[in-house]
């Protein structure tokens, strides 16, 4: 009937022959789109959705850590007439999730989720209804790729010597003059290094066993001419635009380094713009990088190096937290970056009383931090005290390359006057550059994760409520405020999770922190 409102769930599945098809489903029988539609004429949607989706999306998994999660649904499609078995060796790829009013142009529907497919799992049981079940997952599995593809071969030269075959070239972002980096030496006759693969801002030190290695620079060369150079003893000279190092020194101890790091397109040093190139980095298009990413507001240098050939994910997370943000593809699957603060003084949101189906109190809180520590200045090559230089045994310096980060710390002293038990400690390593910038984060994870102003801990509340357009609207990391004079409760919360089609088809259920 026209005006009700339809789940339309659209799937591109691809056949071991590389041809791909677009399978819609809607959980319940409607007419085909529309010759005139713009944007689906003549779709046909067929009626095997056996519920609306389960869908998941979360601003952060673990609020006791800040990690990223998933966003997770669950499609389970009717299968009683075998139609879908064409497709059992299909790759079951992209899917959308809509709701839409019937007898609208498709245009006006709603986007609920878009993911990636598990692979489909079809129950093929004689004596019952065979659902196809299809997990799928928001496009954060993105960032599960290697974030460096380019590896040494191992062939000499500048692809690197036999023992470095098959290692990632090292990427280097941001503020690294401190960061004392192990760059890989890729020709060992000639003394080249790698910083980065590819172009960098400027070095700033060369260092063996953690002391200045008292070299002359000759300067920077390009291309052919740094290639030819020979360099005098105790010499040496970039090729800034390659990421390379040439000098005619053989170290004593470990040979580190420090710089400024990729440089293609401009250098910066900042969470934002790193985060968006980190992206591109594993794949991720252009339009689908929110402007939220790169404007990301933060004056505060950062640095991140990486020869791991490890997934993007805990890169990523592990710069976002160094600006209290979480990293996340919004609805329609485009990147956006969303700080995490308290709840604002006035809400994005109002819940309505008489709108509250359920509301139960979640006990996963963490418990209120008491002392929170902020790790800073991160150095890639740390060093025992027997390795370091001798001019500088003894001293402050030596004591800062004992240990791959420093730490800013603040107290709440109210949190830890509750006594033991009823307060933690909160540990964050950051790539944060400067013990300023750490305090201030330090600052900002007492105000989030201590007491409130009013001496209470914050809570976790689920609220269970009808799924309206205007609910649909509110974003995660929204503020919301929740009322409920049963439970005396009259305040605004942050939007941790949303849970669209829970408990029910027209329900959703909210995480709310506070």
């Amino acid at each position: 009937m026209s005006g009700d409102t339809v789940i339309l769930v659209e799937v591109e599945v691809t056949a071991p022959g590389g041809a791909t098809t677009t399978l819609r489903f809607a959980d319940r029988a409607i007419r085909p789109m529309a010759p005139t539609d713009a944007l689906r004429p003549n779709a046909i949607w067929d009626d095997r959705l056996t519920q609306a989706p389960a869908l998941r999306r979360a601003l952060v998994e673990d609020l006791s850590t800040l990690s990223a999660g998933w966003g997770v649904a669950q499609l389970s499609l009717a299968n009683g007439d075998g139609a879908l078995d064409t497709y059992r060796t299909h790759i079951w790829g992209e899917v959308r999730v809509y709701r839409w009013t019937e007898g609208s142009p498709f245009a006006t529907a709603v986007s609920l989720f878009e993911g990636r497919a598990a692979l489909p799992t079809y129950d093929r049981s004689a004596k019952r209804s065979a659902p196809v079940s299809v997990g799928f997952y928001d496009p954060r599995v993105e960032l599960d790729q290697p974030l460096q593809v380019n590896l040494y071969s191992g062939a000499g030269g500048y692809t690197g010597p036999a023992e470095l075959t098959g290692r990632p070239k090292p990427l280097a972002f941001g503020d690294l003059s401190t960061a004392h980096i192990p760059a890989p030496r890729i020709e060992v006759a000639a003394g080249v290094y790698q910083l980065h693969d590819g172009q960098i801002a400027g070095l700033s030190g060369v260092f063996d066993r953690g002391d200045d290695a008292g070299l002359a620079s000759d300067g920077d060369k390009v291309g052919a001419a740094f290639d030819a150079w020979a360099p005098a003893p105790a010499h040496y000279a970039t090729d800034l635009e390659r990421g390379l190092f040439k000098a005619n020194t053989t170290p004593v101890g470990a040979a580190t380094f420090g710089f400024l790091g990729d440089a293609g397109g401009g250098y910066v040093n900042t969470a934002g713009p790193i985060l968006a190139r980190l992206l591109a980095r594993l794949g991720v298009p252009g339009d689908r990088i929110g402007a939220s990413i790169a404007g990301l507001a933060s004056t505060a240098p950062v640095g991140v190096f990486d020869q791991s050939g490890g997934a993007g994910r805990e890169i990523l997370g592990w710069l976002s937290r160094s600006v209290l943000a979480a990293v996340l593809p919004d609805r329609a699957g485009v990147w956006q970056a969303v700080r995490l603060a308290p709840p604002k003084p006035v809400a994005d949101y109002a819940i309505d009383y008489f709108d509250i189906i359920d509301l139960i109190e979640d006990p996963s809180a963490p418990t209120p931090a008491g002392i929170v520590r902020v790790g800073w200045g991160r150095i890639w090559t740390t060093f025992r005290a027997d390795d370091i230089a001798p001019a500088l045994k003894g001293t402050a310096a030596a004591i800062g390359l004992e240990a791959e980060y420093r730490y800013a710390q603040v107290e709440d002293a109210a949190a830890k006057a509750r006594g033991p038990g009823a307060w933690r400690t909160l540990e964050l390593q950051t790539a944060l550059r400067s013990e300023a910038d750490a305090l201030a984060l330090a600052a900002q994870l007492k105000t989030l994760f201590g007491l409130r102003p009013d001496g209470a801990a914050r809570t976790l509340w689920k609220v269970q409520m009808p799924l309206t357009d205007a609910v649909m609207a509110v974003e995660l990391g929204a503020t919301v405020r929740l009322t409920y004079p049963p439970r005396g409760i009259d305040e605004t919360f942050v939007l941790l999770v949303e849970e669209p089609h829970s408990p029910g088809r027209d329900m959703t259920t909210w995480t709310l922190w506070g």
